[in-house]
């Protein structure tokens, strides 16, 4: 068990921070008789949990929301499924990036040739779109 002071040097923050993630709810604390605040190992792992989502730029809604999960589901299936959700996000940002490229080709082509392409883009476009609308009624 360790002390505020005790756990913020451990986790290399602030004895304030500390103490806003515990009234924010991020944080267990178990009080003692003394009214002590203690904290055990597995706040150090929230703490780092904690910090990598706000690596991720996550608000800190979006942090004890994710906690929530964590403590209510098998942690490790759970932070697969993020890392996974992360890396289809950063794949669309990269999709997004590549088709912006192809724009100024898009701009050169002809009636024709345009139809030719939006048809094939629309085929795979529908396709991504079918994908998304089944994962997201499967949740």
């Amino acid at each position: 068990m360790y002390r505020i002071g005790e756990l913020a040097s451990l986790a290399n923050v602030s004895k304030r921070t500390i103490d806003y993630y515990t009234q924010l709810g991020l944080l267990d604390v178990t009080r003692s008789e003394s009214n002590y605040r203690y904290y055990t190992e597995k706040t150090v792992e929230q703490l780092k949990l904690i910090e990598q989502y706000k690596k991720q730029h996550l608000s800190l809604e979006e942090i004890k929301e994710r906690l929530k999960l964590v403590h209510e589901k098998d942690m490790v299936k759970i932070e697969k499924l993020f890392e996974k959700i992360d890396q289809l996000t950063q794949q669309m940002k990269d999709l997004e990036s590549e088709i912006l490229k192809i724009k100024p080709y898009l701009e050169g082509l002809n009636e024709q040739q345009m139809k030719v392409v939006m048809k094939h883009l629309s085929n795979q476009g529908m396709s991504f779109v079918n994908v998304l609308m089944i994962l997201l009624g499967s949740l």
